[in-house]
């Protein structure tokens, strides 16, 4: 995260770097190379879903009660990259979150729960993936790292609301990959 990060995210934004993209970078991303691992039969035991589109994974270092990443195989840079046309996969990967989460807690009707994305230059890996959490937060200081209120939301989107920025941008006629936003700058509406 740091000033690398916050420094690429900058330079994308002023054009001096090429803007998210969706190209294979299975020598640089992470995830993508633990998807490929898990795709070659190389399980390691985090994965709790998989189908032909998202993976879901125990992040490493959780931070509630439960908390998945749901990531899609294709590699997307982040949640800056997605565009209209990605409305669909925006709301597949929340309902997925949510039905991975409350599998495991059948008993719990009222599971208090928290699904988003990191923002750049505040994500810590550029592969798109959306935290899925059943909380409470562990240690409760997390809640700030993964905060909703509307003062935190330039750093953590709730899910639910990028995939309807998202459907409502495709409803509009927005476009997809490729097109121009409103002002011209084929940047993400985030």
């Amino acid at each position: 995260m740091g000033l690398i990060a916050w420094g690429t995210e900058l330079a994308t934004r002023w054009g001096w770097v090429r803007e998210a993209s969706r190209e294979e970078r299975p020598r640089t991303c992470v995830f993508c190379e633990k998807i490929g691992r898990q795709r070659a039969g190389v399980d390691d035991g985090t994965f709790v879903h998989e189908d032909d589109e998202l993976v879901v994974f125990r992040d490493w270092r959780p931070a509630a009660r439960r908390h998945y990443l749901v990531c899609p195989r294709a590699h997307v840079a982040s949640a800056s990259a997605l565009r209209p046309a990605d409305a669909a996969l925006a709301r597949r990967m929340l309902e997925l979150g949510k039905e991975c989460v409350a599998r495991d807690f059948p008993d719990e009707p009222d599971l208090e729960t928290r699904f988003g994305y990191h923002i750049p230059p505040f994500n810590s890996v550029d592969h798109l993936h959306m935290h899925a959490f059943a909380l409470p937060f562990t240690p409760p200081w997390k809640e700030r790292k993964y905060s909703v209120e509307p003062w935190a939301r330039f750093a953590f989107k709730p899910a639910e609301e990028l995939a309807a920025e998202l459907e409502a941008a495709a409803a509009a006629g927005a476009g997809g990959e490729g097109q121009d936003g409103a002002d011209g700058d084929n940047t993400s509406r985030l």
